[in-house]
């Protein structure tokens, strides 16, 4: 039974066996579903960024919460829950958590603070 991979052919090989005219066309036809794959996704991120400012139209919605509102309202009760990823989405979403793209290690962003009073506030109370 012969392999399915032997029926492959590289790029190069194909292109030689097209003239420049079905290049062209192949090329253009390319172009053109490129476009609407790129509108077709232009016009999903626009509907769903003006869903998430509506007011959501949910049951005991009492306060006209959006569904943005309701979405991260999820994520914080999630993370309460013990769900991680809700909590590492939350962090990465207020920037205090970025992922290095070359190591794939989550990096915790801390501004250091001065506690140099810290224990003289917590242990020396009888001054």
């Amino acid at each position: 039974m012969a392999n399915k991979l032997d029926n492959l052919m590289s790029v190069e090989e194909l292109n030689s066996r097209r003239t420049p005219e079905q290049h062209s066309e192949d090329s253009r036809k390319a172009g053109i579903a490129s476009g609407e794959a790129r509108r077709q996704k232009a016009t999903m991120k626009k509907v769903l960024q003006e869903m998430l400012e509506e007011v959501a139209n949910v049951k005991g919605n009492r306060n006209n919460l959006t569904y943005k509102q309701l979405a991260t309202l999820g994520l914080i009760k999630g993370a309460i829950n013990g769900n991680a990823n809700n909590y590492k989405t939350i962090l990465e979403a207020i920037g205090e958590l970025s992922i290095q793209a070359e190591t794939k290690e989550p990096v915790i962003n801390i501004n250091m603070v001065n506690n140099e009073n810290l224990e003289k506030d917590f242990f020396d109370k009888e001054e």
